[in-house]
């Protein structure tokens, strides 16, 4: 009878463990907005890992970014005196970067890649019609209105384990956004062109995913056992 209360009791200092460990795993979340008319460059402030003095272990940093744009419209007009055709990009791109904190994953390249919400097609433009240069016409065989449509992007990914320290702290850090005007058409020439540009939002996200430090852990853990003791004592 003995052995079986003890193994029971090993069984339930093996549960209580495993319990806390998962109970115990824990996220932040911080998002932060940017948005307007590009060119546009934002600065995001965000909250360091407090790590409560060694108490708690940052295991992981995720970050994310979303891209959306929308409106506004380029107008290609060909002023050649033959056709002319090619492909068109009409939107924005956005690029995250920061002078306090390295944004590389576990390959130690950029952890957000460049992105590019954008309406994209093909184009075909009879000879100019006789409308003269710098009118940008947009009538007529010889041109052509891209109107921007709803587009978005995104990325994401895990920082790499060597720059999770600068992250940890009870200070601050910046990110900063770059979202950029995208208006191309493939550099074919004779081709004048006019844009009002897109309106351009998104946000950013970091995660931080975190568990109490092993000791931590234990004295949870043998505190739940002592409790389960001092019952079947009674």
């Amino acid at each position: 009878m003995k052995r079986i209360l003890r193994n029971r009791g090993l069984v339930v200092v093996f549960a209580l463990l495993a319990s806390v460990s998962l109970a115990s795993a824990a996220s932040i979340t911080q998002t932060q907005l940017f948005g307007g008319t590009p060119s546009l460059q934002q600065t995001m402030t965000f909250d360091e890992f407090d790590d409560m003095g060694g108490s708690l272990i940052l295991l992981s940093v995720f970050v994310s970014m979303d891209l959306d744009v929308a409106g506004g419209f380029m107008v290609l007009d060909n002023d050649g005196e033959f056709g002319a055709s090619g492909m068109y990009d009409f939107g924005a791109d956005a690029l995250l970067s920061s002078s306090d904190v390295s944004l590389l994953n576990t390959a130690l390249l950029p952890v957000l890649t460049k992105l590019e919400a954008l309406t994209s097609g093909a184009f075909t433009l009879a000879a100019n019609d006789g409308d003269a240069l710098g009118d940008f016409s947009a009538i007529g065989p010889d041109s052509l209105i891209v109107t921007g449509l709803s587009q978005t992007d995104a990325d994401s990914g895990f920082l790499a384990d060597l720059v999770e320290p600068q992250f940890i702290g009870t200070s601050t850090f910046d990110l900063v956004v770059d979202a950029t005007q995208r208006s191309d058409f493939g550099g074919v020439g004779g081709i004048e062109w006019a844009v009002t540009p897109v309106t351009a939002n998104g946000s950013v996200t970091v995660v931080y995913n975190y568990v109490p430090e092993p000791a931590t852990m234990s004295l949870l853990a043998v505190g739940g056992v002592a409790a389960l003791i001092r019952r079947r004592r009674k």
